[in-house]
């Protein structure tokens, strides 16, 4: 019978799923693997060993779940973040920066169902149960974590009950005054008249006589030398304007500057207006400016009338501020609790919440609840602008936030920050980050409540996308963008687009390039999401081929671009899956790591978050939380997935998991490996292997007094290759099913370590050596290969032509190809 030899050169398939084993007529059966482990696809063609995982440190408690997250500033300074139950940590670059720790509120068993954005040096993160936190970078070792205040909104609908809300005070600088003097402060004006506490008396019909010409200045001194801040203040004119007689006494001024002071003779300009002009009887206009200094004097200097120079200057009403930072929190008071946290009232979980108002005057102002008094008392702040009046409020409403109804996920897009909560979508002023006030402006603050499809499904992400903002939902995604090509999305031009996609899991998706992957609703399957037309999008399952790997439950998913474009993605059983992802190429390829060492019910270590990270030589960071039982206790610990070995020395090459590498005088005992205490480790010693060496006392020893100046020490992992059953064609048809029996392999090689390197039949039970003469140096040192290698088999009839191959040293290995060379039935 004439030998067969069916060339397989292409693995970009990975790992497919045991329903396509014998799928030969499939394209891509040719292109893949029954079993690629602690292998990587690689877009080439081949499968590499990927690197070894580099200790970096325990976590802060390692009985307690911990989860990882990115903040990356820039490619050049990039850090992950370890966030464990109520603490954040700081890591960059393979080490914790310096003792940072930040207290947070997040328990364990909250912290991945958190959700982030970033922008700079500031990180937004969000979770159902939790006001929103802002996590800031002040310095490299300067972190603080704040509650995320919104500026006004979002809130639920304008209160339709009977209920008022009163409040105690206006948030006026100004008392109301009865007298120039009284009941506190000093008011004044240019003209020294007794009626300057006119302008500060809350009344807007009386004609107050400011100064006796086109200019002047009408002032408050706080009572007691007391220093307060002023960001806002509006202005309302008599109820007698009259431009066109002068004799009537009417004239308002059009320009002015607002002024403070801490002596009444060294003035900083606050505000400064010109053009008021066209004022109408007791027109009020609002003036809002940004100031964080706090004066003792305030005063309006005015240049300017609506009549005659010579006529005297009069007004009706100046509301000066006071900055909510400043005030003193006054009660307000609800009529009932009809409309209030549907019935029950003021809540302790309130505190923080806002609440908008409109006044006697019909201006709409907000204000945060900063105490709980009752379920019928509050006490607030006012931001914005001073109240006219303590006027019970019919029309308020509440915001939005309340615990279990915090928002859930972030995005920024087009240069707003979105947050989202079940069906609607919440959107900031352009470049405006904090403010959420709603308006019709094309950049005012915007929400959008999620309707249409014919189903309610909750938002479980929200991503920026070419164009669009994509709303990830349970029952699948929606574009959100403007109604036009390249329009920008604002309160009054948007569309809202379905596409035939899977359902989501609230679990972050990624930008991998020319598309976007995320986990399906079941987190069993992973998704790509491709953009077929402006603002259309289509998904299809990346990993059905391979349906088996997902199938074990997504835990997250991190996307690396260098060396190599690959999916990472923890698994319910510890496992870390692999999807090398270049579709330009059609490589499309799943493949599965088991670490070194063992945890509790597993025969490998297992990995509960990864993230990447831009690293310092250009080459990403894999970041891991790994959990392993050393010496009988649980310990987590962070590691970092070294680059695969690529045209570098041997002694180099960082080949074993949670390990380290020192490098220096020779030596025969290497110390610090304290993690590892009582594990058996593997030894790259000078490019030399020694396998099986135990670690006692935080210590490693070279047998028979050997030395080595660079060392690479850590626990060992194996890469396992299974092939499938090839079908070359009979002459009488397909050869699936017949037996085989397979003769020898000729491997293909890259810089590879052959005297790791074993192969087995499937049917018996021997591994073969692949041994090439030279190949170990004199000195016992291992030596790279690259070129084709024999290796004869042991097989069986009764076997299918499939061979596994496995590398079980600490040292390189890449497959180019492989060929079995077998008989088979006729």
């Amino acid at each position: 019978m004439t030998a067969l030899y069916p060339v397989q050169d292409v693995f970009t398939r990975g790992e497919i799923s045991p329903r396509l084993h014998s799928r030969a007529s499939l394209d891509l059966y040719r292109a893949a693997l029954a079993k690629c482990e602690n292998f990587v696809t690689l877009p080439h063609g081949g499968i590499r060993a990927r690197g070894g995982s580099y200790f970096v440190g325990e976590v802060k408690a390692s009985a307690k779940k911990t989860r990882l997250i990115p903040f990356i500033f820039s490619s050049d300074q990039a850090y992950c973040l370890e966030f464990g139950d109520q603490y954040i940590r700081v890591y960059a670059y393979g080490a914790r920066v310096g003792t940072v720790e930040i207290a947070s509120p997040y328990l364990e068993a909250d912290l991945f169902q958190l959700a982030y954005v970033q922008s700079a040096d500031q990180m937004w993160i969000t979770h159902r149960d939790y006001l929103p936190k802002v996590l800031t970078r002040a310095a490299h070792t300067t972190w603080t974590l704040a509650d995320f205040e919104f500026l006004d909104g979002p809130y639920d609908p304008i209160n339709d009950t009977a209920t008022t809300l009163t409040p105690s005070d206006t948030g006026h600088l100004t008392p109301k005054m009865t007298s120039n003097i009284a009941p506190s402060g000093t008011a004044s004006n240019g003209g020294a008249t007794a009626d300057a506490y006119k302008m500060f008396n809350r009344s807007l019909i009386e004609d107050v006589t400011v100064d006796s010409g086109s200019s002047g200045f009408i002032r408050y001194r706080n009572a007691g030398g007391a220093r307060r801040i002023v960001d806002a203040y509006w202005i309302a004119t008599s109820n007698t304007i009259d431009p066109s007689n002068n004799a009537n006494n009417a004239d308002q001024f059009t320009a002015w500057e607002l002024q403070g002071s801490n002596d009444g003779v060294n003035w900083t300009t606050l505000d400064s207006r010109t053009g008021e002009i066209g004022w109408s009887n007791s027109e009020k206009r609002f003036y809002e400016f940004t100031n964080k200094s706090a004066y003792e004097y305030h005063q309006l200097l005015f240049t300017g009338g609506g009549g005659a120079d010579a006529a005297p200057s009069r007004s009706a009403e100046l509301a000066l501020h006071m900055a909510a930072s400043d005030q003193t929190p006054f009660d307000l008071t609800a009529s009932d609790t009809a409309g209030i946290n549907d019935g029950a009232g003021f809540q302790s979980t309130d505190v923080g919440r806002a609440v908008r108002l409109l006044g006697s005057d019909g201006v709409w102002r907000w204000a945060r609840i900063t105490g709980y008094t009752s379920a019928t008392v509050a006490k607030i702040v006012l931001y914005g602008h001073a109240l006219p009046n303590t006027n019970p409020i019919v029309r308020w409403r509440l915001g939005t936030f309340v615990p279990g109804r915090y928002v859930e996920s972030s995005s920024l897009f087009e240069e707003r920050l979105a947050f989202s909560r079940r069906f609607s979508v919440y959107a900031s002023a352009t470049g405006d980050f904090d403010n959420f006030t709603l308006g019709e402006k094309d950049d005012d603050a915007l929400e959008f409540v999620q309707a249409g499809g014919g189903q309610a499904n909750d938002i479980v992400w929200i991503a920026d996308s070419d164009g669009a903002l994509l709303i990830g939902t349970s029952g699948g995604i929606r574009a959100l963008s403007g109604s036009g090509i390249d329009e920008a999305l604002t309160p009054s031009s948007f569309k809202n687009r379905r596409s035939r996609t899977f359902g989501c899991a609230r679990i972050r998706p990624v930008d991998a390039g020319q598309s976007f992957l995320y986990v399906t609703r079941s987190r069993r399957a992973i998704a790509e999401l491709t953009q077929v037309q402006a603002n259309k999008f289509t998904s299809d399952d990346i990993g059905q081929v391979s349906e088996h790997i997902p199938k074990k439950g997504v835990v997250e998913i991190a996307y690396q671009t260098d060396p190599d474009p690959m999916l990472w993605f923890p698994l319910d059983d510890g496992e870390l899956g692999g999807y090398t992802h270049q579709p330009s190429q059609d490589v499309r390829g799943m493949h599965r790591h088991r670490f070194g060492g063992a945890a509790a019910g597993l025969e490998w270590a297992a990995v509960e978050s990864a993230v990447v990270t831009p690293g310092q030589n250009g080459v990403d960071d894999i970041w891991l939380v790994v959990r392993r039982t050393i010496g009988g206790m649980t310990k987590r610990y962070i590691e970092v997935m070294q680059p695969p070995f690529e045209y570098g020395a041997l002694e180099d090459a960082f080949q074993v998991d949670c390990g380290l590498t020192y490098s220096g005088a020779p030596v025969n005992v290497v110390s610090g490996l304290g993690h590892l205490n009582g594990e058996k480790v593997d030894v790259l010693a000078d490019g030399k292997v020694f396998r099986g060496l135990t670690i006692a006392s935080g210590q490693v020893t070279l047998p028979a007094g050997a030395t080595a100046a660079k060392w690479q020490v850590g626990l060992p992992f194996q890469g396992k290759a299974d092939t499938l059953e090839l079908d070359v064609g009979g002459q009488d048809g397909s050869l699936i099913g017949r037996r085989k029996k397979v003769a020898k392999l000729i491997l293909s090689l890259l810089e590879t370590d052959m005297t790791g390197l074993q192969v087995q039949s499937f049917m018996r039970g021997r591994w073969e050596a692949v041994r090439m003469p030279s190949i170990v140096a004199s000195d016992g040192k291992a030596k790279l290969y690259t070129g084709n290698v024999e290796v004869p088999i042991d097989d069986s009839w009764e076997g299918q032509g499939r061979v596994k191959i496995r590398h079980v040293n600490p040292t390189p290995c890449t497959i180019r190809a492989f060929t079995p060379v077998f008989d088979a039935e006729p």
